[in-house]
């Protein structure tokens, strides 16, 4: 019973409240002949019913629990696409039907309290008036049985209307702002698939940047220790050289030969995480480099305007380069390649061609499904066409927004 009471409550708080937006808008109908009229020579008419309807949401997000945000409206294109937007329309029309319905709601929720005070305590007082002057159930009250019976069940009507129709109307009163004022489902989706994307952007450039550190940490500490080392056991060796047969010696050259295997794997640790050319040349030089160390020419084409891209772009297009430049040395039988790069900010793609033997199956793991594959989670594309005895090209496009 308490839980009921609470329900309704805070129902016919709703409904009281919406009186803050239903009398204006109720106002506003009187002139809406006027506002359609005059919408076509200027949309800044609706001004007005734009912010009460901002109002309203405000409302309904404070009794919903969370915002409501506002419906794509047309900001451009003229007043030919403002008369058409289905935003101000959908406005135009909760105006409508929030300005006479939540009115007559409004008020029936909050008369309908005292309504049941007075009909309970009616028996205590209607002796007291003219004769015929008091009714209950709609029906004239003239003798004590009825005075008795009817108001209490009167009462008993306004109790129900209040604790099972006061909560349903006030929720509907909360969903019809929520479709009419708020976005439909295909603009929610965009704004979601916008946030997730912003998000991930976010992820992916937090994640290049701990990348980074990651790489300057092993090469200016764990490195420069393990080349520290190998030094002093150089030197150590050098002071045993005259007692070659020692077996301190030959554990000396051991501990240098572990070491420097161990710097190898390093180096190539750090060059798969994050390469250092890219911190130290940006990508334009790094692609230099990686075609300078290749066994066959390979024409590098950057134009000089090109925009640096994010970290994780930049990064994924300098592995894409060198995982196909690999497959290029590898599988190719190639005598010359070619490395094109260009970009507007927006979009960077990524072109190498070889003249090689093609028929290079993506899909039969030879390094071209992980360009693929890592491609695709940055939400770009990659397109490998590779026919028989013409060379092979693989042109990927990145998105940098």
């Amino acid at each position: 019973m308490r839980t009921a009471i609470k329900r309704s409550t805070a129902a016919t708080a709703v409904l009281a409240s919406g009186l803050q937006t239903a009398l204006p808008a109720l106002a506003g109908v009187l002139v809406l002949p006027l506002l359609v009229v005059l919408l076509p020579f200027g949309p800044a008419v609706l001004k007005p019913v734009r912010v009460l309807a901002g109002l309203e949401r405000e409302r309904a997000g404070r009794h919903l629990g969370y915002s409501l945000p506002e419906a794509a409206h047309a900001e451009s294109g003229g007043r030919v696409r403002a008369l058409w937007d289905p935003a101000t329309w959908r406005a135009l029309l909760w105006m409508v039907v929030h300005g006479f319905a939540g009115t007559f709601l409004g008020l029936l929720g909050i008369t309908l309290w005292p309504a049941i005070v007075a009909s309970a305590t009616m028996p205590l007082y209607w002796w007291l008036f003219p004769p015929e002057s008091f009714t209950g159930m709609y029906v004239v009250i003239r003798t004590w049985p009825q005075a008795l019976t009817l108001p209490l069940l009167q009462a008993a009507l306004y109790a129900a209307a209040v604790v099972w129709l006061v909560p349903v109307i006030a929720s509907g009163q909360l969903r019809l702002a929520r479709s009419l004022l708020g976005p439909n489902e295909a603009e929610l989706l965009a704004r979601q698939v916008e946030r997730l994307t912003e998000t991930r952007a976010e992820a992916l450039e937090s994640h290049g940047a701990e990348l980074r550190r990651i790489e300057r940490d092993l090469h200016d500490g764990i490195q420069a220790q393990l080349v520290a080392v190998s030094v002093r056991l150089g030197l150590a060796a050098r002071a045993l050289a005259a007692e070659p047969d020692s077996p301190a010696a030959a554990l000396l050259q051991d501990a240098r030969t572990g070491i420097e295997d161990s710097l190898g794997n390093l180096r190539s640790i750090i060059r798969g995480i994050y390469p250092p050319i890219l911190a130290d040349r940006g990508l334009a030089g790094a692609v230099h480099a990686l075609a300078g160390g290749q066994r066959i020419p390979v024409t590098v084409r950057v134009p000089d305007d090109l925009p640096r891209p994010p970290a994780a772009i930049e990064a994924a297009a300098y592995f894409v380069i060198a995982e196909s430049l690999t497959n290029v040395t590898k599988h190719s039988t190639a005598e010359h390649a070619e490395v094109a790069l260009d970009g507007d900010g927006k979009n960077l793609r990524v072109t190498v061609r070889d003249d090689g033997q093609g028929g290079a199956d993506a899909d039969g793991g030879s390094g071209l499904s992980g360009i693929r594959h890592r491609v695709a989670a940055l939400d770009g594309t990659a397109r490998i066409d590779s026919p028989v005895n013409e060379g092979t090209t693989i042109e990927v496009l990145l998105p940098c927004g």
